[in-house]
Order: C-alpha cells, then structure tokens, then sequence
C-alpha cells in the first residue's frame, strides 16, 4: 500500500510542475503575436507617410513640406497639389550665319542676277562684297539705286564667262539700260580661295552707270580701331583681305574689256559696231568682213569654258586669244586679237587678227555648208579678198554665197562712198574666150544681188579674168587633173575700196 500511494504522490508532483510551464509558454506566445500585430501596422503607417511628400513633389526630411502635407492629409485639411518642378528646355541652337561658297564662278554670277531679279538688294550686297564684308551695305545700296534708275537685270542664264586675267575669271551680269533694248554689262573679278570658295574681288561697272559709283562712300580705312563708326572687321581665315573699292567704272584701259566688247559685236555679226574697235590702216576691212562670214555661217559662239584669255598684257601691248566653238560644224578653234595703245591714256586699239587656226579649221569642217572653202583668200597679186565660190561650170550664186553679198550689201549701204571691185575666175578646162565669158557672167550675178540689196550700181565694178589667176595649181605635179585645185579657182573675189 506504501507503493502505491507513493506513486500517486509523485504523479501529482509532475502534474503540478507542467502546468506553470505551459502557462509560461503560451503568454509569451500571446505576447508575441500582439507585438507582431501593432509593429506591423505602425510601419505601414509610416511607409505611407513617406511616400505621401515624394508624390506631392515634396522632401522627405522630417519637418519639411513633404512632412507637412501627410500631416494636413491626416487632419482632413486640403492641400493642393504641388506642381512639378519646371524644367527648362534646351536653348535652341544660334542659326548659322549665311555663307556664300560657290565651287563655279558662273554659280556666283548667276546666284547674283537671281537675287537681283528678286529685288533682293541685300542678299546681292552681301554676295558681291563676301571678300570684305565692308562694302556689303553699300554694295547693297548700289543695287538698289540702279533698279531706282531704271537698270534691269537679266536672266542667270545670260551671265557670261568672259575669261581669264592673271589669277582671276571674269564673269559678266547683263543689264538692260533704262527706256532702251541696249544692254550693257557689270563686269565681275573673282578669285579662288581654297577655304571659301569663289569671291568677287572687283566689279566693273560701264561708263553709263559711273553716276552710281560717285556717291557711293569710299571703303572705312582698315586701320580704323574694331567697334570704331566705319572700323573694318578682322578678315576671317580665308577672307581677302580688304585692300579698295569694290566698285570701279570701266575707263577703256582694261584690254580683256575691250577685247570681249569687239567679240560680242562679231557674233551678232554687227560689223559696223565691231569696226570701230579695228585700227584700219593694220587690218584689212576684207579680214574683219571675212570673220563676221565665217561666225555668222560657222554659226559660232565663245567656247564657255575657255573664252577669252590674255596671253600678253602689257601696258601698251596685249594678245588676247578668243576660243570659240560651232555645234553646227562640231568644232572647237580659236583666233587671236592683237591691241595696242600708244600709252596708258589712250584707248586700246586691234591692230592684228591672226585667223590662221580658225580659216582653217572652218575650211575642213565647212564641206557640211556645201562648199568647203574659206571667204578670205590671199590675191595673186597681194592683199586679201573675199572669195565666193560656184559649182562648174555654173554662175549661180550659192546659198553660202547669198549670206557674203548681205554682209558685204550692209557695209557698203552705210557710206555711199565706198567702191567695191568684183573679178570673176574661172578653172583652166575649156577655151579662153568661154572662161572670160564665164567669168563675167559670175561677177555680174554678185553684182546684182547686190543692186537687188539696195547697193547702187555706180558703186559696184566688174571684171572678167578667165583663168588667168589660179588660187591653186588646175594640174597635179605629175601633170594629172586636180579637181581640189580647180574648185578653188572657179570663185568671185570682191574687193573692198575702203
């Protein structure tokens, strides 16, 4: 019985200390989940509460406005919503200035008469004065006064490439003179420069228009302090720098000037225009008379890439070559202008025209005319004439023919004064008195094509020469026929008294 109770004892000892344990263990449970509980929610409150001012735009710090506002927001005052900072745009890129860069001289020139055209007086000033920005304004100005005046300018597409002076190309800008179909010329220097391309280092401008040059404002001397009223801009790299007027008025000392103005008036084949650039007494009449034939049935016009150029400039002595083209014959040829003056004072004068290359070029190709021989001929007896040339055996006139007598019916029109003698020719085939007959009957029918042109007939001379004055041999050396040779003979030849 002692066992037994003993054990039940010690049951009740073990029970007893279980239950304290248990109870310990659950309130720490108890407290646990209750401290879970509320630090769970205050973190989240106070996640919210910094989140609240990084919305509204404002700092985090406490007690700044970010603070602020998630106070206000819990007491149920509005707060109106902050705005987002301001952020400023990027300042936009300064336009570029306006540059001129031109690979071709004719680009410039053309650009000029465009916005001359456009009456962009400005824009033009700027343009001509590129080298020396200067000048820009009063270029500018020039413009402007020569549209008030009247002047026109022409299409782009009339801007001429003139030719070559030392270092410089020359363009020329037509325009029409005021109340008259006349057109004149400005004419343009430019220069290369490897950085800017091509710049206009002098314009030329005619006699007619030197009323403008003298009230414009001579160029601000260059040693003038920068900022200064009238001071000079530095020259950017690759700028001429500023050394004269701009703007100069054409005195007839300049030789290509002069050169260029007689080779317009031949290839609209003004002769009478084209003559008072010629010293008489050094170039036969019958040479210029000859040029104008061969330009007008050449139908001929300045090479544009290679017109004129200087071969020789001196003060009283220049060559100028002219290299001229025909579309007609599918040629490029020249020939050469010879000018003198007796000093810097006095106007140029033509003095020589060397036509080898070009009479024998227009020689070779003019077979596609009809008739393959030059109009100027060396006579028998010396000098130069005009030739015209017939079929066998034939007296009527060519068409080539017809084109000679107008120029030849024009010249002598304006001087009744002048004489002109016409010799018929014939080939060595056939009797003698055939050949006079034949002859004259060929000098007559220029003769009265030119009476039917409105030449009188008194100043008009025929004569009969059969074959008695060969241009070239009517046999070969081996003594066979040379059909060449006798074509060259069966002609007219006119010669001018003048």
């Amino acid at each position: 019985m002692q066992h037994s109770s003993r054990s039940l004892s010690d049951r009740s000892v073990h029970g007893g200390s279980i239950v304290p344990i248990l109870i310990v263990v659950m309130a720490l449970a108890l407290s646990t989940a209750i401290f879970f509980l509320f630090t769970k929610k205050k973190m989240q409150g106070n996640a919210q509460e910094a989140a609240a001012p990084a919305a509204a735009g404002g700092t985090t710090p406490a007690g700044e406005p970010g603070k602020a506002a998630a106070d206000a927001a819990k007491a149920g005052t509005p707060v109106a919503p902050a705005m987002p900072p301001k952020v400023e745009p990027p300042p936009a890129p300064k336009p570029a200035p306006v540059a001129f860069a031109f690979a071709r001289p004719l680009d410039l020139g053309r650009q000029l008469a465009r916005s001359l055209t456009a009456g962009d007086f400005a824009s033009a000033g700027k343009l001509a004065a590129a080298a020396d920005e200067a000048q820009s304004e009063s270029a500018a100005q020039l413009f402007q006064k020569l549209a008030e005046m009247g002047y026109k300018p022409g299409a782009e597409d009339q801007v001429e490439l003139l030719g070559l002076v030392e270092n410089r190309t020359r363009l020329a800008v037509p325009f029409t003179k005021p109340g008259s179909t006349e057109t004149v010329h400005i004419q343009l220097d430019l220069e290369r420069d490897e950085r800017m391309g091509w710049k206009i280092a002098k314009a030329t401008l005619p006699k007619s228009m030197s009323s403008v040059v003298a009230v414009m404002p001579a160029p601000p001397p260059p040693g003038l302090a920068a900022g200064a009223v009238g001071a000079v801009p530095p020259p950017r790299p690759g700028m001429l720098a500023p050394t004269k007027q701009l703007f100069t008025v054409d005195d007839g000392t300049d030789a290509l000037a002069f050169a260029s103005d007689f080779v317009r008036h031949l290839l609209k084949h003004d002769f009478s225009a084209a003559r008072e650039f010629v010293d008489d007494s050094k170039v036969p009449v019958e040479r210029l008379v000859g040029l104008c034939i061969v330009f007008e049935e050449g139908q001929y016009a300045l090479n544009p890439g290679k017109p004129l150029i200087i071969t020789i400039a001196n003060p009283e002595v220049s060559w100028v070559i002219a290299q001229v083209q025909s579309e007609t014959l599918q040629q490029s040829t020249e020939f050469g202008i010879e000018l003198k003056r007796a000093d810097i004072a006095h106007p140029w004068q033509i003095v020589g025209l060397n036509l080898s290359d070009i009479l024998g070029s227009f020689a070779k190709s003019a077979s596609k005319l009809g008739v393959p021989y030059t109009p100027i001929v060396k006579n028998p007896k010396g000098g130069e004439s005009l030739a015209l040339y017939f079929e066998y055996d034939r007296a009527e006139l060519h068409p080539r023919a017809q084109k000679q007598i107008e120029v030849i019916a024009a010249l002598m029109k304006a001087d009744p004064s002048k004489k002109l003698r016409i010799a018929g020719h014939t080939d060595e085939k056939g009797e003698d008195s055939y050949n006079i007959h034949l002859s004259r009957t060929r000098a007559e029918a220029v003769k009265q094509q030119l009476v039917a042109l409105g030449v009188p007939p008194a100043q008009v001379e025929t004569a009969a020469l059969g074959k008695a004055q060969p241009l070239s041999p009517n046999k070969k050396k081996d003594g066979s026929d040379n059909p060449e040779g006798r074509s060259h003979n069966r002609r007219a030849e006119i010669y001018l008294d003048f």
